[in-house]
């Protein structure tokens, strides 16, 4: 499944609805933390790239199904 063009503040908003908290930003990067125990980081830029996003996504064990249901 294609992953729509994202902004940096639309991903985080989506994780976070899935139950992520922010940990730490150092740069441009966000570091978010799911109770569970998984971690994702990814690029808070205006653009997120696809290709990343969807890497991140697969590193948090979190299905892209799941991720585009939460985004608003």
């Amino acid at each position: 499944m294609k992953l729509p063009l994202l902004t940096g503040r639309q991903v985080l908003a989506a994780l976070q609805r899935l139950g992520f908290v922010e940990i730490d930003r150092r740069g441009s990067h966000v570091k978010l933390e799911h109770p569970d125990g998984r971690r994702i980081v990814f690029p808070y830029h205006r653009e997120v790239d696809r290709y990343t996003l969807k890497g991140a996504l697969r590193d948090a064990d979190i299905a892209v199904e799941d991720f585009l249901r939460e985004v608003k």
